[in-house]
């Protein structure tokens, strides 16, 4: 196992440090300390994620390729909470949503280096953060770890860790962009995606949830695996708005590994174990088309899968979600696995 890092950049006269986490087997991760980016994910000597290749693109980019996402993923409808029956008005980037944590989101940040740690049988690198109280109209000044660990078995565990002063809603993922082919220039429709969930939830013209439906007779039923591409209607209710999948799937918890992606191209499968109960799956129909990618490669639709573990979208504002604040005095925790294999 094997740590390295190097300088990949310059961003507010700050260093921008690349960390790379070797098992000097099959497998490695390219790491930034700008966003907690994971900028390449290299399995069988090819590249599997979206990146870029200089800081720039990253900070000028909308779509959080390989980010660190909070602190609340996803939409918060009406750029608003309530907590104790307070309100919080939250930087509204997307209109009149606020997206991913808005402009001051946690993809945004400087991190600084916390610990890394080597042992024979994995590598280690934890970032940290101190979210202020009342950024981007958060309530509470948050603590944020995360950690990045490689493992000999070719596996990647993203574990955050967070601690607050107030009352304030939190979920973090990692928005990394997939693509199994050994030619990122091949789309992804015809990946195999199995997603073990009998429900969805349905979205509205903005993408804030409407209700908690059954995937059974829908194109949102991947129980039993199938190509991404195979009922991707776009003229479907539910798919013309967002022009291919954006859409929370609730995950069944009885199910150690209920996500799973598989190119028959190359032969590599990707299998997602997790704490969370949902994963957004984003077939990146809204990507920014032909930005220069780290291999050479330019951006196009379809180019990439998100599958983003995280709480319920807008949980706040909906009635009928569990809720996700984060107590003082408490400590939030989440882990998801990713394990590539052939």
């Amino acid at each position: 196992m094997k740590i390295s890092k190097k300088i990949f950049g310059i961003y507010k006269d700050q260093n921008i440090i690349e960390y790379t986490l070797s098992n000097e087997k099959n497998f490695n991760i390219k790491l930034l300390n700008y966003g907690g980016i994971i900028r390449e994910i290299n399995y069988k000597d090819k590249n599997r994620v979206l990146g870029f290749d200089n800081i720039d693109s990253y900070v000028n980019s909308t779509g959080y390729l390989g980010a660190l996402v909070g602190r609340v993923a996803g939409r918060i409808s009406n750029g608003k909470i309530y907590i104790n029956n307070k309100p919080y008005d939250l930087d509204k980037n997307e209109g009149s949503t606020c997206l991913h944590g808005g402009r001051k989101g946690l993809s945004f940040q400087l991190w600084e280096l916390e610990e890394e740690k080597i042992t024979k049988d994995s590598a280690s690198i934890t970032l940290k953060h101190i979210s202020p109280d009342m950024e981007g109209g958060f309530p509470g000044e948050l603590m944020v770890y995360a950690k990045y660990t490689i493992d000999k078995e070719d596996s990647l565990i993203i574990e955050y860790f967070a601690e607050t002063n107030k009352s304030t809603p939190i979920t973090l993922t990692n928005h990394s962009y997939f693509n199994l082919n050994d030619d990122l220039n091949e789309n992804i429709l015809d990946h195999i995606l199995r997603i073990d969930g009998e429900e969805y939830i349905k979205l509205d013209e903005k993408n804030i949830p409407l209700k908690i439906s059954k995937v059974d007779g829908t194109p949102f039923d991947f129980r039993h695996g199938k190509a991404i591409r195979e009922d991707m209607d776009l003229t479907s209710e539910d798919l013309k708005i967002t022009g291919g999948y954006d859409h929370p799937f609730i995950l069944n918890r009885h199910n150690d590994y209920p996500i799973e992606l598989y190119s028959e191209k190359s032969g590599v499968r990707l299998i997602i174990e997790t704490t969370e109960p949902v994963v957004i799956l984003y077939t990146s129909n809204g990507i920014d088309e032909d930005l220069l990618l780290s291999g050479g490669e330019k951006t196009f639709k379809y180019q990439g899968v998100c599958l983003e573990t995280q709480w319920f979208p807008d949980a706040l504002n909906q009635k009928y979600m569990p809720k996700n604040i984060l107590h003082p005095n408490e400590r939030y925790y989440s882990k998801t696995k990713y394990s590539f294999k052939e």
